[in-house]
């Protein structure tokens, strides 16, 4: 299966939850060059699960990552990226959903049913950035103390007021002091 293979398959499963995608080809190697495929695909968040089912349905895939961008907005940006093919040398594609999340409905469906090792990024999201993923079964704290407040998220620009909580890492000290958002 190659790369056009695989945006079919998407196209053909998601319909217009796809909205829109991008290939992105690398050349690799010096002595044995050699092309690697990426496929960065923005879907509606409604189709996550049949987005992740359909890269089962490829290939049991590699979890490279699942991350949370927050911008200061009332959207966090999800992503979260597969391999499939692995096992063909050189002929692995990695495929990167990305949706939005609104602040308001921060829930989504874990994948850990699918894929066991996909827990701990899922349970780090949950406490960082207060995604909550229904069916996640383990859900203490990785990073932050047992006793950490409820309803508080190091990785949300939007959060203060728990203290001495090392805060808001985008921005300086001094930016931080001179606009009196928080203690620094």
């Amino acid at each position: 299966m190659n790369i056009e293979d695989v945006i079919e398959k998407l196209k053909e499963s998601l319909g217009d939850a796809l909205l829109n995608y991008e290939i992105r080809e690398y050349e690799m190697g010096i002595r044995r060059k050699r092309k690697l495929y990426e496929v960065w695909a923005e879907i509606d968040r409604l189709a996550f699960r049949k987005a992740v089912e359909t890269i089962f349905s490829l290939d049991y895939p590699h979890l490279h990552l699942i991350s949370g961008e927050d911008n200061g907005g009332d959207i966090i940006k999800m992503i979260y990226s597969f391999g499939v093919f692995y096992s063909n040398p050189g002929g692995e594609i990695s495929i990167t959903l990305k949706f939005d999340l609104s602040k308001d409905s921060l829930i989504l469906p874990t994948i850990t049913d699918l894929m066991p090792g996909a827990e701990t990024n899922e349970r780090e999201i949950r406490e960082m950035l207060g995604i909550e993923f229904e069916g996640l079964k383990n859900k203490r704290h990785l990073f932050l103390p047992d006793d950490w407040p409820e309803g508080k998220y190091p990785w949300r620009r939007d959060e203060y007021g728990v203290e001495d909580m090392i805060k808001h890492t985008h921005k300086s000290v001094k930016e931080i002091r001179k606009k009196g958002e928080g203690n620094a």
